[in-house]
């Protein structure tokens, strides 16, 4: 079996690693971002302050990115057009597909800044929530869960995509905004810290039922998985898969029609579009062509090797791809997300993107089995997935 580690690197654009893009951080506070202590003195504005962190990171920060002004980008649309799994239907991110990726880019300095801006959140929502002495103790835990579990998840990207990168864990940005860079392993540190509080601060349940759109334990424990999967700690990253799979009364393996719907029962973290949107997802938005007529309507297809990599049978051929055919040319683009404009255009989404989900944390234990020589029981949860899909094992 390819190794998923390397896959799963390979997503995360690794020709980024090598940019020198900023050598200080260089990014101020969000303008709009309040920081004052008092934010956190009532339970409903320090409420509306993690709130915040969310809607940030759907509306600029990870997963969804404005690129070079011009479209919205993802960073797994950027790390198909690297991997050789996608194709731009003009020139304009040829330096992703040619992976000649410079650190003058406007995408690369959007994911840098986005993101940094995000973390600036988290960190005044840590400090201000565990300085605080008059919250619901319920709710300050879970809100400071919560903000650790979203700056983990954010340097665990940034250290992912460019190495070392300034290790900032406060909001003076006077102080910050000249710190240098850390180093990779001292990044690590801090998301597995970060992610180890936040599972013993979160709780199983999702704070609003019926969404899995803000971070519980079982967030926290499935990116542990992948975390420690990254370090190649085997056995760790083992255990915390297994404790997630364990859960078997919240995630289940729907069929691949249901796997990206809001509220899906596999998953484990959903990013929600906030305020009055007219697409559901990012993805569905660049992926699912405005016409079927005209080719360069479909921004991006899937590239034929990527296709045909598929076996026979494997329904997601059909499932999650889609085609259509102009001038004798058949183009093949994503389908994973099926609708391109939430109902009436009104922001009635019927699909949140999937950051975390059930089928990572098989694939993530089957990598760790078979890396301690536990081949037969790493393949068959690589054969619980092939399953659901038709694959033959």
């Amino acid at each position: 079996m390819q190794s998923l580690t390397r896959i799963s690197r390979r997503l995360l654009v690794p020709a980024l690693l090598s940019l020198a893009s900023c050598n200080f951080l260089d990014v101020g506070p969000p303008p709009t971002q309040v920081v004052d202590n008092n934010v956190f003195v009532a339970d409903a504005s320090a409420s509306a302050a993690v709130l915040g962190i969310y809607v940030s990171m759907t509306s600029g920060g990870f997963p969804g990115i404005a690129a070079s002004g011009a479209s919205t980008g993802t960073l797994a649309t950027y790390a198909g057009l690297s991997a050789d799994e996608l194709l731009f239907v003009n020139n304009q991110f040829d330096d992703f597909r040619l992976n000649q990726i410079n650190a003058a880019g406007a995408a690369v300095q959007n994911v840098w800044s986005q993101a940094y801006q995000t973390i600036y959140q988290c960190n005044a929502a840590v400090n201000g929530l565990t300085a605080s002495t008059t919250l619901t103790a319920s709710l300050r835990n879970q809100l400071l869960g919560e903000a650790k579990f979203m700056r983990a998840f954010n340097y665990f990207y940034l250290t992912n995509i460019y190495g070392d990168v300034p290790l900032v864990l406060t909001t003076d940005y006077t102080v910050s905004g000249t710190q240098p860079r850390a180093p990779r392993a001292d990044v690590y540190a801090q998301v597995l810290l970060d992610l180890l509080d936040a599972q013993q601060l979160l709780v199983p349940a999702y704070p609003v039922s019926g969404e899995r759109t803000r971070a519980n334990q079982a967030a926290a424990t499935a990116l542990l998985a992948r975390v420690y999967l990254y370090q190649q700690n085997w056995a760790a990253a083992e255990a915390q898969a297994s404790a997630v799979i364990a859960l078997t009364g919240q995630y289940q393996l729907p069929a691949l029609g249901q796997v990206f719907l809001a509220g899906s029962p596999e998953a484990i973290w959903q990013l929600r579009r906030s305020g009055n949107v007219s697409t559901n997802t990012y993805d569905g938005a660049n992926f699912i062509p405005v016409s079927l007529t005209v080719a360069p309507t479909a921004t991006y297809v899937l590239t034929n090797a990527l296709y045909s990599a598929f076996g026979t049978p494997d329904n997601r051929r059909t499932a999650w791809a889609s085609a259509f055919t102009v001038a004798g040319t058949t183009y093949r683009y994503p389908f994973k997300y099926q609708q391109r404009l939430a109902a009436a255009n009104a922001g009635a989404a019927t699909e949140y993107n999937n950051t975390l989900r059930l089928a990572e944390q098989y694939l993530i234990r089957a990598e760790a089995r078979i890396q301690q020589g536990n081949t037969a029981t790493g393949l068959a949860d690589l054969n619980v997935v092939r399953a659901r899909a038709a694959a033959t094992p």
